[in-house]
């Protein structure tokens, strides 16, 4: 069949089929121990790891809401339609081991187009050692993409619950960090959607970019605060403001985060200086982890963290009691002074 064959030509079974292979490439695990039936049956088969509990989270991305395919190669797309929900559970301290994947397109789509998506999707599987075991494909007036993951909890000591990683696990007096640097997501993004930076740093300009279409899901990071004994935790999809207003609705509790405490990406602070802090605050995509716990606790991970090459872990606020009235979340000057800022995603608004 002609490299230019679209998908209408190929036909549902033959995509199957095609993709399939794709995503049984080296990169890929592939059936891992656990796994009994992968790719081919009804449905996938595997075996629960005693003593864990099993986490399952899953998302939608869709064109021209989440992506513009003249922005975004379709590597790009299978690699970062996988890696935001390997982000959410590693945002609950588990580890990812199963991926099915739901694919709408039009059938004027090019095959090698589908097969460039498979690819992404192997070589994000594999570096985080997911297995792509199944999903469907059908017909689709736009690009749509549902992703569905399985992840397995740390296993669980004797008599106990296995750990996990939940927003509602904040107290009062925690200490409230990051890991890794923010805003680079959303510079990206401007970059793609044909902002022209003053100063045109083709490095700092792919960093950010790369950020964007590529973003690397904290699984190690997020293991290791587990084994540290952070327990409030979850990653940075909408932006430090809005996910910090769900730690603080979750908890029940109020967030300061301190303006100048606040790790802005070099990149970003760079080709837009004037925005670079608003950005990081609110432009979301980040795809980092929020976390908070005692002082001692997170200095541990962040230790814990550092000797193990993993992002710095950044303290950036606290969680107080739950304000009788005004906003749960506060972002102050380096003089405790109220500023004035807003931002994070939330769907169905414009």
């Amino acid at each position: 069949m002609s490299s230019r064959a679209s998908v209408a030509e190929l036909g549902e079974f033959g995509l199957i089929a095609r993709l399939a292979e794709t995503l049984a490439s080296p990169a890929s695990p592939g059936l891992r121990p656990g796994l009994k039936i992968g790719i081919g049956d009804d449905a996938a088969v595997w075996a629960p790891t005693p003593a864990t509990w099993s986490v399952i989270t899953t998302d939608a991305l869709i064109e021209n809401v989440h992506f513009r395919l003249h922005t975004t190669s379709w590597y790009d797309l299978g690699w970062k339609s996988l890696a935001v929900n390997l982000s959410d559970v590693a945002a609950m301290g588990a580890r990812p081991r199963y991926a099915v994947v739901c694919l709408g397109v039009p059938g004027e789509v090019a095959v090698t187009a589908i097969e460039e998506f498979g690819r992404g999707l192997a070589d994000v599987g594999g570096r985080y050692g997911t297995a792509l075991v199944g999903g469907d494909t059908v017909a689709a007036p736009c690009a749509t993409i549902s992703v569905t993951v399985v992840g397995e909890t740390l296993p669980a000591a004797p008599g106990a619950p296995p750990p996990l990683l939940q927003r509602r696990a904040g107290r009062v007096g925690d200490l409230v960090a990051v890991t890794g640097t923010l805003g680079a997501s959303a510079g990206g993004l401007r970059l793609l959607e044909g902002a022209t930076p003053a100063d045109a740093d083709p490095a700092a300009a792919e960093a950010l970019r790369a950020a964007h279409l590529r973003p690397t899901p904290r699984v190690n990071a997020a293991a290791l605060l587990v084994a540290q004994g952070v327990r409030c935790a979850m990653d940075l999809s909408d932006g430090l403001l809005g996910d910090a207003q769900r730690v603080a609705e979750a908890s029940d509790v109020g967030v300061v985060l301190e303006a100048a405490r606040v790790p802005v990406a070099p990149a970003l602070a760079r080709l837009f200086p004037a925005d670079a802090l608003a950005l990081a605050l609110g432009g979301g995509e980040d795809y980092e982890l929020l976390c908070a716990g005692p002082a001692d606790v997170l200095a541990a991970a962040a230790a814990a963290l550092a000797a193990r090459g993993e992002p710095p872990l950044t303290i950036v606020g606290r969680l107080v009691a739950s304000p009788a009235a005004g906003p749960r979340v506060q972002v102050v000057d380096a003089h405790g002074a109220p500023l004035a800022v807003q931002g994070g995603y939330v769907h169905f608004r414009s």
